[in-house]
């Protein structure tokens, strides 16, 4: 399903004739949302909204220090129990950010691949949570009772009367799609949910819904039980930013979804609450001059004599 932008980083600069002012600083961007379908979340035979696995939307914004990462979706943080897994509970895997502009496996240690883990009772190889760089990933299904592919998830939920989608990634092979990031796997249990390896680069502060201001999934009807996320320092991120593809995936495979963003460089954000109501230093050197000027002018004029 496509990605709904409510603004992207909105750039601003004004300029008077022979006073200069300064550009204006580029704001923080607004909320950027990925929606997956509404009835593609599987568990024990039921689809969609009944389903416990149901995931309805990613979020992600960034401000000039921080990064904030919002999830919709029927599947509490903690998972849930579920006796068909090993450690007989299901839930989350971790968030992955690749930048690197390859697929999912060419990604793999890359330092510009990320993973972050944001669940605690999760099967992540990472040892806590956090965001971690240069990952590896894992695939963690055949443990917790999950699909072989997302292949089989599919048409186990078409089975269903269905529609399986993957937010903003494409279903078929366009250069944009599912099959184009996680190559054509068939029954080999390499789905990358979840990470195995990375270096820790930063903790993470998790968030409830009532934290992350302006956010609004259900503008696009988006209703999921359970609205919660995370943030965590935006110079963990490659410093000159850039285009990303963030997916997130239950321990099962039961539900997973991609967001498709973008990462502006640090020099060219900031909060708009850094933004002083002052005139630039230029400004009024420029009115100082001109007021002296005029002042000067005012001095020199001959002096006329009263009659």
């Amino acid at each position: 399903m496509k990605r709904f932008t409510k603004a992207g980083l909105v750039l601003a600069s004004c300029t008077l004739a022979t006073v200069g002012f300064a550009s204006a600083p580029a704001q923080a961007q607004d909320w950027d949302y990925a929606i997956d379908s509404f009835n593609d979340g599987y568990n024990l035979g039921v689809v969609g909204t009944n389903s416990s696995f149901e995931f309805y939307g990613l979020a992600m914004k960034t401000t000039a220090d921080q990064v904030f990462v919002a999830i919709n979706s029927n599947l509490a943080l903690e998972g849930e129990a579920a006796s068909g897994a090993a450690d007989g509970h299901i839930g989350y895997g971790d968030l992955f950010l690749n930048f690197t502009g390859n697929n999912r496996a060419q990604a793999e240690g890359n330092d510009l691949f990320f993973g972050i883990r944001f669940a605690q009772n999760s099967d992540s190889g990472a040892a806590e949570l956090g965001v971690y760089q240069g990952v590896t990933s894992q695939d963690t299904t055949k443990t917790n009772s999950g699909f072989w592919d997302i292949d089989a998830h599919r048409s186990y939920v078409a089975k269903k009367g269905g529609t399986a989608s993957f937010g903003d990634l494409d279903w078929k092979g366009d250069g944009n799609g599912v099959d184009d990031y996680f190559g054509s796997v068939y029954r080999d249990r390499t789905f990358a949910n979840s990470i195995a390896s990375g270096t820790k680069v930063g903790d993470i502060a998790l968030l409830s819904a009532a934290q992350l201001s302006g956010l609004d999934f259900q503008q696009f009807g988006a209703t999921g039980n359970h609205t919660f996320g995370f943030s965590f320092s935006r110079d963990l991120l490659p410093a000159d930013g850039g285009d990303f593809i963030a997916h997130l995936v239950a321990e099962c495979l039961n539900d997973g979804i991609a967001l498709l963003g973008n990462v502006p460089a640090l020099q060219a954000i900031e909060d708009p609450g850094d933004v002083e109501e002052t005139p630039e230093p230029t400004l009024l050197v420029g009115l100082v001059l001109l007021g002296g000027a005029g002042l000067l002018k005012r001095l020199l004029q001959p002096k006329v004599a009263l009659a």
